[in-house]
């Protein structure tokens, strides 16, 4: 098939030998392209856009290849199934991650496993009702237990657990303290209903004992308090090894000076000394490592983020005073914090059976071993931008984290896992009612896997229905020659053909042209289809309008694009000769004139009146050959409204470029009739020539046959004797107003020029104008006289309603005259007032009083009551504001050695502030200081002199009102309701400083209430303040905490059943 650039062509190829009244049905066809031979079906590997009998490639393909199950098989629900030899997970419910790796600790504890396992629930049933839920922790256990063993789920869900406990499921808590408190609570709850032997397993794997020993110095008596713990909690801060922690905890403590110890034996205080020593250790010693403190400044916790090292194999004989090798202990978990904050992050745990077994990452759901027999804690160390924290050089057998909150060793010799005669063992355990419930979770896991498998089944065998349906229904749209046939869009076939449920409505109302019928101009968008087949597609999506048969072939629109064809070709021609004639200039009585304007538009303006005629020329040429072509009718009788759409060869008015390439205005676009440019108001010859030339009777008479009810005009016809009335008349004027520009100009030279202008001097009258008025007038003086002069001096603007002067001509801080009012001398006033009107006077004279002061006397007087609320008003606004920009400029603390950037104090006299401008354009920024630590400083005095000097030439001068930025100072957006809070955080994006550590300076005050807004702390657009960023400490806070709000204490586990007790 030829390409679609050459099938448009040789539809229309015709046009170009053919008269419009001979247009004939073979003709019509060709347009419509209804004599191109239908594409069978898969022969085209790429659509035929120029055929509208190919069908191929709109998106077929797919229902005749193999169906494709995979979207069926995105989920797999063998995959939520437990694989053999592996852990079952838990789901996290939104923050109860740390909840997480405290179940999967415990339960791999055999002892604590098997105890559990012991326990009965009083009144507990052998056979449970489907909706049974434990009613006490120990039960609750059990059960999470009994199916981390036997389920046979990928993970379980804790919901019941975790709100039996009265846990937030939103809020992530302190995993250090719940651990403590839910041991506590086990411990109650198993020594209240366990059998014996089991009642006391939390104090026969975690309790250790440990005591106070108090020495006196001077007797040598000692004294012994005995304590039990179930962890040990180590301080970290400071410290790199573990061995360093564990000592750090036992060292002994030297208590003199007001905290001397009350000895029994000397019967008075004394220097002592004060240890902890070790009495004996449980099987599994739980260590703390205390990475979240509580920070006094902030009233928070924050996580210590430090590298500390520990051993696979840890020996405390030592500290317990007994033989090496005699308390050694196995590291058998390792719980993870990941994040930096104590209130966001993730908890993981890292548990392994013994020395000899893999390592199991526990990460709620997900669980995974790990390669070989070491401990991996790669991904869970991953550093911080901004942590100057080193990992450092990691002995053998030991690992190093940052994250680690809690380390897990288990006593060697210790058993720490079942062996598979002790599962089964362990599963007699188990009370009967839960061993029930176990199995019955089974089973309904078993029933929905076998539902969604089901269901899987049935969606594949639907679409395989669904794919033959649609591809016999396209097959059905296959064109053959003497059947009906019918028009659809490619759009929405090939929408059918992506998603037949999803397909919209057709919508065929778009593609009709202005006669309601088809449009031969978007034939390439459509297809043309066997009226049978269509009638099956669309049988659901309710067409507009349905393009079936001959009866929807336009033959109006046919002609009309003949006739546009044929008159393009006389163009062709008629432009060669216009184009001649418009480089010569001719002056001959035969010629006519053109406006320029339709001149260089003449082709457009021709196509825009063939196409506002067309309608009746068309109906003229239908009505002589009615007769011979009655088949032809209108979708919608006696419709013929509306645009037809746009297509190619059909032209409409657009754009014009004239002779430079600029484009022609858009109303004169629209408007614009050939040869009317050159009318003016009064509809005759315009006087202007510049808008009109003349061309010769030839080249008229070629443009004459485009536009046969033109204006026209000979060169000796005579323009519009009111136009040159009128331009007359204005020519007059505007010589008085050049008359009176020239005079004014020339007796108030100084006024116009702002030369030698008066001052409010003691005892010397001057008379005030509204700066409006002056700047008015110099602008009728600068123009010569070509706009309207200013005819009254307009005074009342300076006067309140009481008839008081409102602006009185007072000095600003600059020695300044206010910018609203103008001085002028008597001389100047009355020159004034020769040219034109004026409806007040106001005149103000200086007087100096007895006691050599001065007072402003002014005629009108001055309205004080209106003036005060007037300066109130005007200085109210300053402070609102929307969008505006002020100037944040960071400055460094004084260093205490006295090297460094000035104090605030010496900043503040450089004058910033709001509204001014600072004249060291690299004034105490930190950056710049730093690179120049090794060059000369300035010296305070000289500088002082120097900046003194500056200010006297700079108040004879101008001043800027543009704002110099400086090095180390950036803009921030704001509003005047912004609160000091909001802006803060705005300064912390900019600059990396936490809105804690700002410190922020406005003309010397401390800007401290965070809850003020901008308005309130009197900041205007264009300020400068100035940023002070506290010193960092060894330890910063994470960003994340500022965010947290301090105006709520922490309730931790307050409300909660861990605490009901």
């Amino acid at each position: 098939m030829p390409p679609k650039l050459q099938l448009d062509k040789a539809a229309w190829q015709w046009a170009d030998t053919t008269d419009p009244h001979n247009v004939t049905q073979e003709h019509v066809n060709m347009a419509y392209r209804l004599n191109l031979k239908p594409c069978s079906q898969g022969t085209c590997k790429r659509n035929c856009r120029g055929n509208p009998f190919c069908l191929n490639a709109l998106g077929e393909k797919s229902w005749f290849a193999k169906l494709d199950e995979r979207k069926w098989h995105d989920f797999d629900p063998q995959t939520e199934r437990r694989q053999k030899g592996s852990y079952v997970g838990l789901k996290n419910l939104g923050a109860t991650c740390y909840v997480n790796t405290f179940l999967q600790l415990w339960f791999h504890n055999l002892p604590v496993r098997r105890a559990l396992y012991q326990w009965r629930e009083t009144h507990m049933p052998d056979v449970l009702s489907d909706d049974w839920t434990p009613s006490t922790i120990c039960g609750h256990l059990q059960v999470i237990f009994a199916l981390l063993q036997y389920s046979i789920r990928r993970y379980i869900d804790p919901s019941s657990f975790i709100n039996h406990l009265g846990l937030d499921a939103g809020q992530q808590q302190d995993a250090q303290e719940f651990s403590k408190l839910f041991l506590s609570l086990l411990e109650d709850a198993m020594s209240a209903q366990a059998p014996p032997g089991s009642s006391n397993i939390v104090q026969q794997q975690f309790r250790g004992e440990y005591c106070y020993v108090t020495r006196c110095k001077n007797c040598g008596n000692e004294s012994r308090t005995g304590s039990m713990f179930y962890e040990l909690d180590l301080n970290i801060k400071g410290h790199k090894l573990l061995k360093e922690c564990i000592e750090d905890f036992l060292k002994e403590e030297k208590l003199e000076g007001e905290n001397q110890y009350m000895c029994e034996s000397c019967e008075s205080k004394q220097n002592a000394t004060r240890a902890i020593h070790l009495q004996s250790l449980p099987p599994v010693l739980n260590i703390q490592l205390l990475r979240f403190v509580f920070d006094k400044h902030t009233g928070h916790k924050k996580k210590i983020n430090s590298f500390v090292q520990f051993p696979e194999v840890l020996d405390m004989s030592k500290y317990l005073r007994m033989p090496e090798n005699t308390a050694v202990y196995d590291l058998t978990a390792v719980l993870i914090h990941r994040g930096p904050s104590a209130y966001s992050g993730h908890y993981v745990a890292h548990i392994r059976k013994g020395q000899h077994h893999p390592w199991y990452k526990f990460n709620d759901e997900d669980i995974e071993e790990m390669k070989g027999r070491n401990l991996h804690l790669g991904s869970e160390e991953e550093i911080q931008e901004n942590s100057k924290e080193k990992k450092g050089r990691v002995a053998k057998g030991s690992h190093s984290s940052k994250n680690a909150y809690m380390l897990v060793y288990t006593r060697q010799g210790t058993q720490a896992e079942a062996t598979p005669q002790e599962c089964s063992s362990l599963e007699g355990l188990l009370p009967p009612g839960v061993q029930q419930y176990v199995l019955r979770d089974n089973d309904k896991f078993e029933e929905w896997i076998t539902d969604l498998i089901t269901a899987r089944e049935t969606k594949i065998l639907s679409g395989k229905c669904e794919q033959e349906e649609v591809r016999e229904k396209y097959l059905s749209l296959f064109y053959e020659a003497g059947c009906d046939y019918e028009w659809l869009s490619i759009d929405w076939i090939s929408k059918w053909l992506a998603d037949p449920a999803k397909v919209p409505k057709v919508k065929n109302q778009q593609y009709l042209c202005q006669h309601q019928k088809l449009d031969p101009d978007v034939v390439p968008k459509l297809k043309c289809v066997r009226s049978q087949g269509a009638a099956r597609v669309i049988e659901k999506h309710k067409p507009d309008v349905r393009l079936k048969g001959e009866q929807t072939l336009c033959w109006k629109c046919v002609r009309n694009r003949c006739h546009v064809t044929r008159m393009k070709q006389q163009m062709v021609n008629d432009e060669k000769a216009v184009n001649m004639v418009s480089k010569f200039t001719y002056d001959s009585e035969l010629c006519y004139w053109v406006g320029r304007s339709s001149l260089r538009s003449w082709k457009k303006l021709a196509l825009s009146t063939f196409h506002q005629d067309a309608q009746q020329v068309t109906d003229k040429v239908v009505d002589e050959g009615e007769e011979d072509n009655g088949d032809e009718t209108e979708v919608k009788p006696g419709d013929t409204g509306g645009d037809r759409p746009g297509g190619e060869g059909q032209e409409k008015p657009s754009c014009d470029l004239g002779d430079n390439g600029e484009q022609d205005d858009e109303d004169q676009k629209c408007e614009l009739q050939f040869n009317t440019d050159l009318l003016c108001d009064h509809g005759c010859l315009s006087p202007d020539k510049s808008c009109r030339r003349l061309i010769p009777e030839e080249i008229w008479q070629r443009l004459k046959t485009y536009f046969q009810t033109c204006p026209q005009y000979r060169r000796d016809d005579a323009v519009c004797e009111k136009c040159l009335q009128l331009t007359a008349e204005e020519e007059h004027t505007k010589g008085l107003y050049r008359q009176s520009a020239l005079t004014q100009k020339s007796v108030l030279a100084d006024l116009f020029a702002g030369r030698n202008r008066p001052k409010l001097d003691v005892n010397e009258q001057v008379n005030v104008v509204s700066a409006v008025f002056l700047e008015e007038w110099r602008k009728f003086i600068k123009d010569n006289g070509r706009r309207e002069p200013v005819t009254s001096i307009t005074n009342s603007l300076l006067l309140c309603e009481h008839g008081g002067l409102l602006y009185p001509p007072t000095l600003n801080g600059h020695g300044e005259l206010q910018d609203c009012v103008s001085l002028l001398w008597p001389s100047e006033w009355t020159m004034l007032i020769q040219h034109m009107g004026f409806d007040v006077e106001v005149t103000a004279v200086q007087l100096e009083e007895t006691d050599g002061s001065r007072c402003l006397v002014t005629m009108p007087e001055i309205c004080q009551d209106c003036l005060s609320h007037r300066l109130a008003t005007e200085e109210s606004n300053r402070f609102i504001f929307k969008d505006s920009v002020v100037y944040v400029r960071k400055i460094a603390q004084e260093k205490k050695n006295g090297v460094g950037p000035a104090p605030l104090e010496k900043v503040m006299l450089k004058g910033l502030g709001n509204g001014e401008n600072s004249n060291l354009e690299r004034a105490e920024d930190p950056d710049y200081l730093q690179s120049q630590a090794k060059k000369k400083k300035f010296d305070d005095e000289s500088l002082t002199e120097k900046m003194m000097k500056v200010e006297e030439i700079g108040s004879l001068k101008r001043r800027s009102q543009r704002h110099r930025k400086t090095r180390g100072e950036k803009e921030v957006l704001v509003s005047s309701d912004l609160t000091l809070k909001d802006l803060k955080i705005k300064i912390m994006k900019q600059f990396s400083v936490p809105p804690f550590d700002q410190n922020l300076f406005l003309d010397g005050v401390n800007l401290t209430d965070d809850s003020s807004t901008l308005q309130d702390l009197k900041i205007t657009p264009g300020a400068v303040i100035l940023l002070q960023a506290d010193e960092p400490s060894d330890e910063a806070y994470p960003i994340e905490d500022i965010y947290r709000g301090s105006s709520k204490p922490e309730r931790g586990f307050q409300g909660t059943n861990l605490l009901s007790t």
